[in-house]
């Protein structure tokens, strides 16, 4: 009988769909919760029950129960598998140990792509409709409409250059699409049936594909190859005027050359989730541009997450009670 670690939350909500991907199977399933009471911890007997574990946000977010958690984590001997409601595992405690060890890491990617990609074409739009003045005129009170050289231009025949075409980008692009923008995307795979993007090249061409972007958005893992990926030689090669949308993580820019860009013009608008700094210090030089867009790295929040991560940890579930091959499977 597999012995699952999950949130009383989880078992509320999913308990039942859970015990039905092991009854499908001829098995079932012990629940197992961390202790609530500050500064509790599982003895090693109550550590080697568990083989596998669903680190869902319920269990994350909460001090005590994420202390319980990262205080058990290497003294689960006879863990097997572990989920994690996140889509990269990286910052995640422990994944390389876990890995040595044996253990499968699965992860929720894909289950926040609709949100994270409507919070990009969100930002998007937003600049192509001037709403950068609006909102920085609102808090002035002040009722400024554009007009003559400052109108916008209009988004059909324009070209995005999409870093990152993953479960986010290609939503991205399909969305994009929609209102007549060219998509170039960049990734290091090949197309696969589902890309829409006009274009897909390598990361080695990004220098000579800089100069071709109207609209630059990232939505790329942080790597180490990604690591201030958008550096000073970059932002030289774009067009001037380019506008960038960062979905993805704050370090995939280098923040002195984007703000050297944004002060000079060569960069004429930004909408940024992500920052190498969170939260975003209130003396970043960022807070007071009229053509920077800011919210606080929440691009995937929605109420949909927690059902999607659930139903993909239940899914893989199955797969794993079953010995079959399971999906989203992450090297630490």
């Amino acid at each position: 009988m597999p012995n699952a670690l999950v949130s009383k939350q989880f078992i509320a909500q999913f308990g039942d769909a859970l015990k039905a991907a092991a009854q499908s199977a001829g098995k079932a399933v012990n629940f197992i919760t961390l202790p609530p009471e500050k500064g509790t911890r599982f003895s090693q007997a109550e550590c080697d029950k568990i083989d596998c574990l669903f680190l869902d946000r319920d269990m994350r977010f909460d001090g005590q129960l994420y202390g319980a958690y990262s205080d058990a984590l290497l003294r689960m001997n006879n863990l097997k598998w572990a989920h994690y409601t996140s889509s990269g595992i990286g910052q995640q405690l422990h994944v390389p140990e876990l890995n040595a060890k044996g253990v499968i890491t699965t992860s929720s990617t894909g289950s926040n792509a609709e949100p994270v990609a409507q919070t990009g074409i969100t930002g998007l739009l937003m600049l192509a409709r001037g709403f950068g003045s609006h909102i920085h005129n609102q808090a002035k009170r002040k009722w400024e409409p554009i007009r003559g050289a400052a109108l916008p231009r209009d988004l059909r025949g324009q070209t995005l250059l999409l870093i990152g075409v993953g479960a986010i980008g290609k939503k991205v692009a399909a969305y994009a699409q929609t209102f007549g923008l060219n998509v170039i995307g960049v990734r290091r795979s090949a197309r696969q049936a589902d890309d829409t993007a006009n274009e897909l090249h390598p990361p080695s061409k990004l220098p000579e594909l800089y100069p071709r972007a109207d609209w630059i958005m990232l939505c790329c893992p942080l790597t180490k190859e990604t690591r201030n990926l958008v550096n000073a030689d970059a932002f030289k090669r774009m067009k001037k005027g380019v506008k960038l949308i960062n979905i993805a993580r704050g370090e995939v820019v280098d923040d002195a050359a984007m703000i050297a860009a944004l002060l000079s013009g060569q960069l004429s608008g930004a909408t940024l989730d992500a920052h190498t700094q969170e939260p975003l210090p209130a003396d970043s030089p960022l807070w007071d541009m009229p053509n920077v867009i800011i919210s606080p790295h929440n691009a995937s929040a929605s109420t949909g997450n927690e059902p999607r991560c659930a139903e993909m940890f239940i899914a893989n579930f199955g797969h794993w009670v079953r010995g079959e091959a399971m999906f989203n499977v992450q090297i630490g």
